[in-house]
Parts: structure tokens; C-alpha cells; sequence
């Protein structure tokens, strides 16, 4: 179990990151900020993240902006296809569950994909291999940086 000083210092760490993002023109950032801070149960925003925050605000309620694109950037880069998106993003873990659990009885493989694709109605060998495999890749980024995270903190927690 992570303690609460830990978490601390994860949040502090990813939203320094965030910060960073931001004032280099990531909009993006300050929404993913504030997730952070909910997701983790911190009501309290640093004080950057209040200011950008109700900057973006105050430019809505001020008619300075036409859409929260304006303020927040697009939450998809132009050309995403949302609907096909959408379907691969919600299908991702039903993918990832039936290839751990069929490997055993059969390899990786394009015909692997393909029964998964078949049996959960989501396309063919190529859609399912790609949605796994990006999926594998989002997964296994998150543990890293997870990882990366933690130990900065057990190193700076350590140094005391």
C-alpha cells in the first residue's frame, strides 16, 4: 500500500510534468492536471493550476473564446476517426484478456487475432493484432513511468 506521503510526492511530481507541459503551449495539460488531483482525492489545486484554471474560465464567461478547445486544446488530434476510436478504445481490454487467457492453448499469432476478432465481433486479425499491440504498448509506457515515479520517490524518501 502506497502511503499518503508517497502519493503526495507522485502528484507533486506529475504535476510538476503537467506544468511544464502547459506553459510550453500543451492546453491539454491543465484538464489532465486537475484529473490527476480528483483522481487521487487532492481538492486542493496548486496554485498555477488554480490560476490557469480560472484563467480559462473567466475567458468563457468574458465571450474571449468560441469554443474550450480554445482554452483547453482539442481533446483528439485532427483527423481521428472518434467512432472508430471510440469502438478500439472500448474493446482493448476484452482483447488483451482473451489473449492472455488463449495463450496457453494456442501462439500469438495472426490466427490467434482472428478468432479473438471473430469470437467478439470486432473485425479481423490485423484490427484486433493492432489494438492489442497498442494497447500492450500503452500499458507497458504507464508502468515505466509508473515505475520511473516510484523510484524517484523511494530515492528522494530515502535521502531523509
Amino acid at each position: 500500500m502506497i502511503s499518503q506521503k508517497e502519493t503526495d510526492k507522485y502528484l507533486a511530481e506529475v504535476l510538476n510534468l503537467l506544468r511544464e507541459i502547459f506553459e510550453a503551449g500543451g492546453k491539454w495539460a491543465l484538464l489532465d492536471a486537475i484529473y490527476y488531483c480528483c483522481l487521487l482525492k487532492r481538492p486542493s489545486l496548486p496554485e498555477w493550476l488554480q490560476h490557469a484554471f480560472l484563467e480559462a474560465h473567466d475567458a468563457k464567461t468574458a465571450y474571449q473564446i468560441k469554443t474550450w478547445n480554445d482554452s483547453f486544446g482539442q481533446p483528439h488530434p485532427k483527423g481521428t476517426h472518434v467512432d472508430k476510436e471510440k469502438r478500439h478504445f472500448e474493446s482493448r481490454h476484452a482483447i488483451v484478456q482473451r489473449v492472455e487467457e488463449l495463450q496457453s492453448e494456442m501462439p500469438v499469432d495472426k490466427e490467434l487475432f482472428e478468432k479473438i476478432g471473430k469470437d467478439l465481433g470486432i473485425g479481423g486479425g490485423t484490427t484486433v493484432s493492432k489494438i492489442y499491440y497498442e494497447e500492450r504498448r500503452r500499458l507497458d509506457g504507464l508502468l515505466n513511468q509508473f515505475n520511473e515515479i516510484r523510484d524517484q520517490v523511494l530515492r528522494t524518501s530515502k535521502k531523509k
